[in-house]
């Protein structure tokens, strides 16, 4: 009665009977049941990136390079190249973490009268966290040089179930369209102001990501209220996919960041600092990266999009000071790291390995 029979029953003369009459309300219905997959493919999607980093960190703050001495002393982490290139990822991993703990947390509790707006968050963080490990492990193999490439340091592992999580349980792409769908019904504009003068802040780069969810739904809704019924799928489907996806992924994007600012603001003990300086380099990020949109939408001019290059840059020096104790706290075990560029890479390439762990990290502990 709890599976099969939930919804409709079939009698032995065939005879269907079902609570819910519509058949597209049975067929959503019962999809909705996917979304405790969606859930955990979004949390193997962070499993995987929180390891690729501590793979690609931990390998940056050991393998030494040309420093200003001109003697190998320096760090690959101390570069500017690699910071810019890790951290950012570092925040955004965390940033998600904790947007899919609320998403998690209210699956689970749920309130039938908020169960459309359960389904629009599942089906945001799945896309938004497998894109997101696709995206990191791409990066980190790169930072990681030719060690990155050998298979025993595990980013060709974590390729492929980046690749597996866009598709599983749901294409991300059409999840977003269901997002989208889903929001619009629900909409209620987010409460945002003009921008400052200086959007540096937190607070001003938060006020952007809501200013944007609110242009882009306010959009899709004006162009869907003009096709009117006849029009609809001519709209939807082959005219306004960009609005589409863009509006989906940036409830999203506001979900996390909303949640976020609300456990900093309830943080106490001396994490909370560098949780908002986390938040911070997620929230520039974002920004930047969608910097031409901002500018092209006459929301903020080209001298306020050169406030963000510099505070990216500062943010970048200080989170890498903190990437190694940032990492640990993601309690990866290193035999559960497995990757030699992870651990004692050194001694690992001591001898001719061709690539291959033959049983290095057993006499490791020998």
């Amino acid at each position: 009665d709890a599976l099969l029979d939930k919804f409709s029953s079939l009698a032995e003369d065939g005879t269907l009977t079902s609570d819910i009459k519509s058949a597209r309300a049975r067929f959503l219905a019962v999809a909705d049941q996917l979304l405790a997959g969606r859930i955990c493919i979004a949390s193997m999607s962070l499993g995987g990136a929180k390891a690729a980093l501590a793979v690609a960190v931990k390998y940056s703050a050991t393998r030494l390079t040309v420093g200003s001495t001109g003697k190998s002393d320096a760090p690959i982490l101390s570069y500017q190249l690699q910071q810019h290139a890790l951290m950012p990822l570092l925040a955004r991993t965390f940033a998600l973490n904790i947007g899919l703990d609320k998403v998690k947390r209210e699956w689970s509790e749920q309130d039938p009268s908020q169960h459309q707006q359960v389904v629009a968050m599942c089906c945001a963080l799945k896309p938004i966290c497998s894109w997101h490990l696709e995206n990191l492990v791409s990066v980190c193999r790169e930072r990681c040089g030719g060690q990155g490439y050998l298979s025993c340091n595990r980013f060709g592992t974590f390729i492929g179930l980046a690749h597996a999580a866009m598709t599983a349980e749901g294409d991300n792409s059409v999840l977003i369209q269901k997002v989208a769908k889903e929001r619009l019904a629900l909409f209620k504009p987010q409460p945002a102001v003009t921008p400052s003068e200086d959007i540096t802040s937190s607070a001003e780069l938060l006020n952007l990501v809501k200013i944007r969810e609110n242009t882009l739904f306010s959009a899709l809704g004006q162009e869907l209220g003009a096709a009117g019924r006849e029009g609809l799928f001519q709209c939807w489907m082959l005219e306004q996919n960009e609005t589409i996806q863009n509006a989906g992924k940036t409830f999203g994007e506001r979900l996390v960041a909303d949640e976020f600012q609300r456990v900093i603001d309830e943080t106490q003990d001396d994490t909370k600092g560098v949780l908002q300086s986390l938040l911070h380099l997620h929230l520039v990020s974002y920004v930047k990266d969608n910097a031409a949109w901002f500018l092209t939408h006459s929301i903020i001019t080209p001298d306020q999009s050169k406030q963000l290059t510099s505070k990216f840059d500062e943010l970048c020096r200080v989170i890498a000071a903190d990437a190694l104790p940032l990492i640990e706290s993601f309690k990866i075990s290193d035999e559960m790291l497995s990757a030699p560029i992870g651990r004692d890479w050194v001694s690992f390439n001591d001898g001719d390995n061709r690539g291959e762990l033959d049983g290095f990290f057993d006499a490791e502990h020998n």
